[in-house]
């Protein structure tokens, strides 16, 4: 019988300790920021990711071990290390201060346990297991997910836009607890789940479907399997059904720099997670390290998700991987994504085509191989496109536009460039051919950015879409009034 008293704790602003530095350690970190927390790690060594994101996100790195005294002042303690006798250690001082303790994957030395999450908006979702099996809390946790990521978590946020009013309106509690029972269950189930007629005839339920990592194992053998996995332009919403499927499936997981945090928590608990990542010609790892991991966590028998930015196979360098994996035997699968050079500038408004003045689209890099033996973009045959889009060029963006303007693309040709495009540190700057380069120069950021030419951009300020109201303004309307505007 489960006996555990579940609790949200608050950790904003507050002390956390957590000892290691690995993969584990890793995503208990993840976790713990996301949350607000002031964490402090200790560890002989860190992830890449750990130094690489230490600075930015606050976190205090002691390189060293752990040693007695070092539990005392904190909120809450984490262990996530190899060593039996440290993980022992943690317990034993942080028990006998009455600090709460969590040891990974020795449940006999916690205080606590760390549930299943399923998070969205407002509306967060904890599985416990007892502490027996954190992999089927993450199933349970990921049916949950299918079965309440859709409709729920945005009623959540507009019923609590209402409750000013709903307080109002309704001055008992009894009242009140009707009236949002009333609402939810009405919105609720307009959402319903979505219905697919088979070749039958017959009507069935679709979207909590859930690929196991058991039912992957029964149907390839002994060796694994790589999925080369598309996880959009940088909105974690915009990754296909198929590509979080796989996600939530995978046994270890490689990603890259831009890869969104909220989808890294989709991974379960027990699997590997694996930074890759390449920023601003910094590179963690050379493209061969990565085509050997890929082979080896594949060759032990792992299903292994390739977890890229995009698409794979749109300047993702998809393709050498896939030919990296069949030179040595592994199956690979790749599940698209949506590209950045169409995500990105249609989320702004801006159409590539159109019928009246755009017939034609071209996407191009603006940053090549320096090794190549000569420049493979053909800037001639680019400037008669209608559209225009340049991945991985705002670098150059000076040189490139001379090239266009020296190949006939007029001057003043309109001109967009959309640095983290769709996401909330989207930054968007707008002008012509002639005069892009000096103003995104301006803009002090290190997000990538996706550059657009062509008439269509001047459709972006007509089509922009319009931010929905943060409160509605409720209190002091009439009773009917505002029950029509709950129920519509």
């Amino acid at each position: 019988m489960n006996r555990l008293y579940p609790i949200f704790l608050k950790v904003n602003g507050r002390r956390v300790l957590v000892v290691g530095g690995g993969n584990v350690a890793e995503q208990k970190l993840r976790s713990l920021l996301d949350c607000g927390a002031d964490v402090t790690v200790i560890s002989p060594s860190f992830t890449p990711w750990m130094e690489a994101h230490s600075v930015s996100s606050g976190v205090s790195l002691k390189r060293r071990k752990y040693t007695d005294g070092d539990a005392a002042g904190y909120t809450v303690v984490i262990a996530a290390t190899d060593d039996p006798a440290v993980q022992k250690q943690v317990y034993s001082e942080a028990s006998a201060l009455n600090v709460p303790v969590n040891v990974a994957d020795e449940p006999d030395l916690c205080t606590f346990y760390l549930g299943s999450v399923f998070s969205k908006g407002d509306l967060k979702v904890a599985v416990s297991t007892n502490g027996l099996s954190p992999t089927a809390g993450k199933i349970i946790r990921d049916r949950i997910a299918d079965e309440f990521g859709t409709g729920y978590p945005e009623t959540i946020e507009k019923i609590g836009r209402l409750r000013p009013g709903i307080r109002e309106t309704f001055p008992d509690y009894e009242s009140r607890k009707r009236a949002q029972e009333q609402y939810v269950k009405s919105k609720l189930h307009r959402t319903g789940r979505m219905i697919k007629r088979g070749s039958d005839g017959r009507e069935r339920k679709i979207g909590a479907r859930n690929l196991s990592m058991k039912s992957l194992k029964d149907n390839r053998g002994v060796t694994g399997k790589v999925f080369l996995v598309g996880a959009g332009p940088g909105d974690p919403d915009l990754i296909t059904v198929k590509g979080l499927r796989m996600l939530r499936s995978a046994e270890v997981v490689l990603y890259d720099a831009l890869v969104s945090q909220e989808l890294l928590r989709e991974v379960i608990s027990a699997a590997e997670l694996i930074y890759v990542g390449k920023r601003a010609r910094t590179h963690c790892m050379k493209q061969e390290e990565i085509n050997g991991i890929l082979i080896r966590k594949a060759r032990e028998g792992k299903i292994v998700v390739r977890l890229k930015c995009g698409d794979p196979f749109v300047f993702g360098r998809g393709g050498e991987e896939v030919e990296a994996l069949q030179r040595a035997g592994i199956e690979a699968e790749v599940v698209p994504g949506i590209t950045a050079g169409t995500g990105i500038p249609t989320s702004k408004g801006i159409p590539l085509t159109h019928r009246k003045e755009a017939s034609s689209v071209l996407f191009v890099t603006g940053h090549e191989d320096p090794l190549k033996a000569r420049e493979c973009v053909d800037w001639a045959s680019a400037a008669r496109a209608d559209t225009i889009v340049i991945y991985m060029g705002t670098k150059n963006l000076g040189p490139i536009s001379e090239k266009l303007i020296s190949n006939g693309v007029p001057w003043l040709r309109p001109a967009a460039v959309i640095f983290g495009g769709t996401t909330d540190e989207e930054k968007l700057v707008m002008g012509t051919v002639g005069d892009i380069s000096e103003k995104a120069g301006r803009i002090e950021t290190d997000l990538p950015g996706i550059i657009v030419i062509g008439e269509t951009v001047m459709s972006l300020s007509a089509n922009s879409v319009r931010c929905k109201s943060s409160s509605p303004n409720i209190p002091g309307q009439e009773r009917n009034n505002f029950l029509e505007q709950l129920f519509m």
